[in-house]
């Protein structure tokens, strides 16, 4: 059963929810499940009278994975739509997310540069390359993760790593290649992974890939900067507590 999601702010123009995993944005080439644009049209039936530039993501301001948890802004018109989306494309939003990783990062702090484009042995994934003079340059997107180690843990003789992570651009899988690029594999995650993360995932009962976007920051269409935040999720906290619980142990 999926869950709907959880509205954390709304006004006449736009609202805020939390997205909870197992239900996509919007409408993919091969997807006909329900999503958050069905949502948001179900329950603001009254919207979908207005003039979309796209029938199929009324209201839909930016996206998250299917099954990366947290927080979104959507639309309630085209006006306020083309606002948020304009700053977006200008990089001028902040957007950050919690990630637990397999490893420990060398820098407390770090900004990850890679051109992202589409795997040519996994239509489903993303490749990184630094430097790659083949690629088209229609598909070159030079995009920039930045993270910072939030804590540090051990479990079953394995580093593990909290990481705060901020966005730039917003590539498809930006995060989750990035990371696995620098070696240090979202836990949880199936697609970009290695053998050691997915056995050290099962251990911490982990059914979905550890990335959550807590916090965004965003010029609301009054003019005012705006910041809203999303807690962990349960399953997510509960991770957490048995890794704080290892700590404990002696």
């Amino acid at each position: 059963m999926i869950m709907e999601p959880k509205i954390i702010y709304e006004n006449s123009n736009y609202l805020v929810i939390s997205k909870p995993i197992g239900i996509a944005v919007h409408p993919g080439a091969d997807r006909t499940s329900y999503t958050i644009c069905d949502w948001l049209c179900s329950k603001y039936p009254q919207i979908t009278t207005l003039p979309w530039k796209s029938r199929s993501r009324i209201g839909i301001v930016h996206r998250l994975d299917k099954d990366t948890s947290g927080i979104m802004i959507l639309a309630k018109n085209p006006e306020t739509l083309d606002h948020f989306q304009n700053q977006f494309k200008k990089r001028k939003v902040g957007k950050f997310y919690l990630a637990l990783v397999l490893g420990k990062p060398k820098q407390e702090q770090k900004t990850i540069y890679g051109f992202i484009s589409s795997s040519p042995k996994n239509r489903k994934a993303q490749k990184v390359q630094l430097i790659d003079f083949g690629l088209d340059e229609r598909e070159r997107k030079n995009t920039g993760t930045k993270y910072h180690v939030k804590e540090k843990y051990s479990f079953d003789k394995k580093d593990i790593t909290l990481l705060d992570v901020e966005i730039f651009t917003g590539r498809k899988h930006q995060i989750r290649a990035h990371l696995k690029y620098e070696g240090y594999p979202i836990l949880g995650d199936t697609l970009y992974t290695t053998k050691p993360a997915r056995k050290l995932s099962q251990k911490l009962d982990l059914n979905r890939q550890f990335l959550h976007a807590y916090r965004i920051k965003i010029v609301d269409p009054a003019g005012k900067q705006v910041m809203f935040e999303d807690n962990l999720p349960r399953d997510l906290k509960q991770v957490l507590d048995k890794l704080n619980q290892s700590k404990n142990v002696v």
